[in-house]
């Protein structure tokens, strides 16, 4: 038994020492192969490359997916007559990673080479921020001579480009989508958000993720500027969540033709969680909140003295930015309120008009799991095209890369729908906006503060007379010339045309619907909640009487 247990040892002894040889005999160069091999697969997981699988498919591309309502016109009548979105999308094989694809889409692009027009655009609350124009004309060669001018009964259609968060019309995927679509025969105009575009921010009014009001004021503006020509918007990223929330505000009395959302995310507080779950994702949020603190710095000014600037600059995600930064100033009890609140996918459902939606299932900064899917397959108005790859507004496309998919499936949505008889066209409806609703909170009345005697209040859509002036001399800018004349139309709605009487009345009867909701709710709560005391009770009585009676 001694003999066994001492000859274990001395085998294992002599086993490791083998071992420990043979592994010395390797050469190093094979050790730092190896090292480098498992480098390789943990980074190609880390980013999620997909190279190894389009090869074994024979780069053949992934499907696209289309959810809509069985019996949507937008479909039967455009969509589907749309070869781009009934085809198949392959990624550009050497940026074969949605992280790939979205940080060479950010640094480097390549982007097509052009100088827009400026626009100086007063909104009424005394805050300016660039309209930068492309017209077909600037591509195509033809009317050089022009007077860089739009005739007032020019039918040309005009589309209308929201930027996403911190970016404006200089941005790689923004100069893509304006270059291709005013080659395609459209006049286009980029909408940048206050204080970007190398434009100073001149009133106490920030953007954020909701703050619908200066799309719509353009848009007004441009319809009653340019009448004869059919309006189309195209949102991207923040933009997106902007329009679809618009547009949902606003329903059937919008002046717009048609729309798409091109990555929207959807629901702000499931990407907030989102984009702070994993490694990766924490660089994005980062970065996006680096750019953040770049646009306060450029407006310190004012946001040292309506937010929290100390915690502005110590901010380390997007999250603290708002919590300082954008609540304050917005007048948002919580960030989580605010994100509840501008989450377009709460309005998807109210979308009046052919909206078409894109998104990428592996989209790394806006996820998949905020996409209202049923939302979008209820509204018949509404087509939502997912792709299995594509990153954050990238989509490239082609050996060279210099193509970005989403590009061409919105210009030939668009085309497609121009051709049709599906074009929205604007109802006459009261003129009463989501922000003037008589019941609706303080709170939403907008993103901005007046600040006057040194009281702070938030300032709802009440336009005073000093700013109606100022925005009644709107001067049309550009680089080196005018671009067109005249003044810009007050949008302030006609006390005497917007049927007083009338919304009285339907907030009479509306309040007394409620009223006689809560009373039925408030009995049920009632007898729910006292039920148990009741029962005690009863239940003691029978009990002293049964114990009373005669056996």
């Amino acid at each position: 038994m001694d003999c066994c247990s001492e000859a274990i040892p001395d085998t294992a002894a002599k086993a490791y020492k083998l071992l420990f040889r043979s592994a010395f005999a390797i050469p190093l160069s094979h050790y730092l192969v190896a090292v480098c091999f498992l480098l390789i697969v943990l980074l190609y997981n880390f980013l999620e490359f997909h190279f190894v699988k389009d090869l074994l498919t024979g780069f053949r591309g992934g499907s696209i997916y289309l959810t809509y309502n069985p019996s949507s016109e937008i479909y039967h009548g455009v969509v589907s007559k749309c070869r781009t979105l009934h085809g198949r999308y392959l990624v550009t094989p050497w940026l074969s990673s949605p992280h790939i694809q979205t940080s060479f889409l950010n640094f480097f692009g390549r982007p097509p080479l052009f100088t827009y027009r400026r626009q100086m655009f007063h909104s009424s609350d005394g805050g300016m921020f660039a309209l930068d124009w492309l017209m077909h004309s600037d591509v195509s060669g033809a009317d050089i001579q022009n007077n860089h001018t739009i005739a007032k009964d020019d039918t040309t259609p005009i589309v209308i480009m929201i930027p996403g968060l911190t970016s404006d019309s200089a941005s790689p995927y923004l100069k893509h989508l304006v270059f291709n679509t005013a080659k395609s025969g459209w006049n286009v105009v980029v909408s940048n958000h206050r204080g970007l575009g190398g434009v100073s921010v001149t009133s106490d009014c920030f953007y954020n993720a909701g703050w619908t009001e200066d799309v719509r004021e353009v848009i007004n503006y441009l319809h009653q500027e340019y009448s004869q020509a059919p309006l189309f918007v195209v949102g991207t990223s923040i933009g997106a969540n902007i329009l679809v929330k618009y547009l949902g505000e606003d329903g059937e009395n919008v002046p717009i033709a048609g729309a798409a959302a091109v990555c929207s995310p959807w629901d702000l507080l499931i990407g907030s969680r989102f984009i702070s779950r994993r490694l990766i994702q924490t660089f994005y949020d980062r970065a996006l909140t680096i750019g953040l603190q770049g646009y306060a710095q450029l407006h310190e000014t004012r946001y040292s003295r309506l937010a929290n600037w100390d915690g502005i600059k110590k901010s380390r995600s997007i999250r603290d930015f708002d919590t300082h930064a954008t609540c304050l100033v917005g007048n948002y009890e919580t960030v989580d309120t605010y994100y509840r609140r501008c989450s377009s996918s709460s309005f998807i459902g109210k979308v009046k008009i052919p909206l078409l939606c894109i998104s990428a299932l592996d989209d790394p900064v806006c996820t998949r799991e905020a996409i209202p899917w049923d939302e979008c397959r209820a509204n018949k108005n509404v087509v939502l095209v997912t792709t299995q790859h594509g990153g954050h507004l990238a989509f490239f496309e082609g050996i060279s890369g210099s193509r970005l998919w989403w590009v061409g499936a919105v210009n030939e949505y668009l085309g497609a729908l121009l051709s049709s008889s599906l074009m929205h066209t604007q109802k006459k409806a009261e003129n009463i906006g989501p922000n003037s609703s008589p019941l609706q909170s303080s709170i939403d009345q907008g993103p901005y503060l007046n600040v006057a005697d040194g009281m702070v209040a938030p300032m709802g859509n009440e336009v005073s007379e000093e700013n109606k002036d100022q925005a009644n001399q709107a001067v049309s800018v550009t680089d080196n010339h005018v671009f067109s004349s005249g003044r810009k139309p007050d949008f302030a709605p006609d006390a005497e045309n917007s049927g007083g009487s009338s919304i009285v009345e339907k907030c009479m009867r509306q309040l007394s619907r409620q009223t006689n909701k809560s009373i039925w709710l408030l009995a049920y709560i009632a007898v729910i909640s006292s039920w148990p005391i009741v029962g005690a009770a009863l239940g003691f009585l029978f009990k002293r009487k049964f114990k009373k009676a005669p056996k």
